[in-house]
């Protein structure tokens, strides 16, 4: 029972680090087919008791043809991000639609927001966010050694949905690896989805075509980071997502907020 608290600790805990996080960007790299930017940031963490203050790096990579200009929205059709630390990599993300306000339309307008996000996490993610030490404990979900892969998709103007994966050893209770697949719903205050309302409870499912689409798109979505393509989402694959949750049976997909 102890095992399985702390698994559903990860779960429960919001990105407030994550989103509050500034970044510096001072470099951009223009690639065949793609911008990268470069930025830093710094944060005071504790590691073995002693304060340190760690230095982490961003790669942020996104489509050539992405409009610069702040004024036109800044508008990235994809966006891939890599964060690491002392050159290891703690967490990859892939966004869909990522721009900055609408300008010319007036204060507060936003053309979209992220609709659609795949996040992993890698051992030493906790440094980064102290609320994610339990993943260490983890086995890989990935090739590469993500010990937590989440898909957070968009479900209205101010609610999110996310369904997560993790593989644990129980094998002290003779109950070998197992793999967890949950999800959950969030409701927030803002459009921005940075200051939450309220969260359903965390549901489980054992559906064997469910843990199949996830891990498709959970590696497919690698792929596209490596060769910093854009994804192909399927609405039928989202729908067997949804199929987690029953609330979610009859939410049209929206690509726009």
């Amino acid at each position: 029972m102890k095992i399985l608290l702390i698994i559903l600790f990860i779960f429960v805990q919001g990105d407030l680090f994550a989103k509050e996080f500034k970044w510096k960007f001072k470099e951009r790299i223009i690639h065949e087919n793609y911008y990268e930017a470069i930025g830093t940031g710094t944060k005071k963490v504790k590691i073995n008791g002693k304060n340190k203050k760690i230095k982490f790096q961003i790669n942020e990579f996104y489509p050539l043809g992405t409009e610069l200009n702040e004024k036109k929205g800044n508008c990235k059709d994809f966006r891939i991000q890599e964060i690491s630390m002392e050159g290891s990599i703690i967490e990859k993300n892939y966004s869909l639609n990522d721009c900055l306000p609408c300008i010319e339309k007036g204060s507060g307008y936003l053309c979209s927001y992220p609709y659609y996000q795949v996040f992993y996490r890698y051992s030493d993610y906790a440094i980064f966010d102290e609320d994610f030490k339990a993943i260490s404990n983890n086995k890989d979900v990935t090739e590469d050694g993500a010990k937590l892969v989440y898909i957070s998709i968009n479900i209205g103007s101010r609610e999110q949905v996310r369904f997560y994966e993790t593989l644990s050893s129980l094998e002290s209770l003779g109950l070998g690896e197992i793999s967890f697949y949950n999800s959950q719903i969030f409701k927030f205050n803002t459009r921005l989805r940075k200051i939450q309302s309220e969260k359903s409870e965390i549901k489980k499912t054992q559906s064997k075509i469910f843990q199949m689409v996830f891990n498709r798109i959970k590696n497919d979505t690698l792929k596209n980071i490596e060769n910093k393509t854009k994804i192909d989402i399927r609405e039928k694959d989202l729908k067997i997502l949804f199929s987690a949750e029953p609330s979610l049976s009859i939410v049209k997909f929206q690509t726009r907020d």
